[in-house]
């Protein structure tokens, strides 16, 4: 008998009582055998299960610009949205001049343009020059929610793939990013919320980042 159990990320396995680990199938699927019950365990990374909105979110992708939310809110992967300051938010110093009056106001008009823009999503890097941690990830993601609270606002978003952040300090990838990596404090160490006139996706493509979902 087999019994199909999904998980979501997990760093260590812990095995059943008088279990035996028999192999790994691939990066992401485990077989682990208890007398005469075969558990088949995939782990999940963060937003790769597959869902209608997200296939929706990603078919409406701009290939022309894409945004950048940088924080240092230790739980932003965990609450799922990045509380950014209006000094940080949209100035005229984070977005490309043609589209600044439009996002910059968040009006309904340029609330559902940002929502096009795919999104990547970065805690600080945990060093100066460039340099993230080993365990640094920012997350590809689509935006769902953007809300004015108090002086701040609030960007909600629903990740699609992590992706290591060390792949876009280096140098020769950040240029394709639109990110300064030449000074001590870089792009990625600034909390910010910006847009960038970049296709993310061929940005992916130069960095050699290819298996996220993309527009046709």
């Amino acid at each position: 008998m087999e019994n199909n159990i999904e998980a979501s990320p997990v760093r260590n396995i812990v095995l059943p009582e008088n279990a035996t680990y028999i192999g790994q199938n691939n990066a992401r699927n485990f077989n682990i055998n208890n007398s005469d019950v075969t558990f088949n365990l995939t782990i999940q990374q963060p937003g790769t299960a597959n869902s209608a909105a997200q296939m929706i979110a990603v078919q409406n992708f701009s290939k022309e610009y894409y945004q950048l939310l940088v924080t240092c809110e230790e739980d932003v992967f965990q609450n799922n949205y990045v509380t950014v300051s209006p000094d940080r938010a949209l100035s005229q110093r984070y977005v490309p001049p043609e589209i600044l009056g439009r996002c910059s106001s968040l009006s309904e008009q340029g609330i559902a343009e940002l929502k096009k823009f795919p999104a990547l999503v970065c805690m600080e890097n945990e060093e100066l020059y460039g340099i993230a941690g080993q365990n640094q990830w920012a997350m590809y993601a689509y935006i769902t929610c953007i809300k004015k609270e108090g002086h701040d606002v609030k960007v909600a978003f629903h990740p699609i793939e992590p992706i290591p952040q060390k792949i876009l300090c280096d140098k020769k990838n950040a240029i394709y990013f639109d990110l300064t990596m030449d000074c001590a404090v870089t792009t990625l160490n600034h909390s910010a919320w910006s847009v960038h006139r970049v296709n993310l996706f061929e940005a992916f493509d130069e960095a050699g980042i290819a298996n996220v979902p993309r527009p046709r």
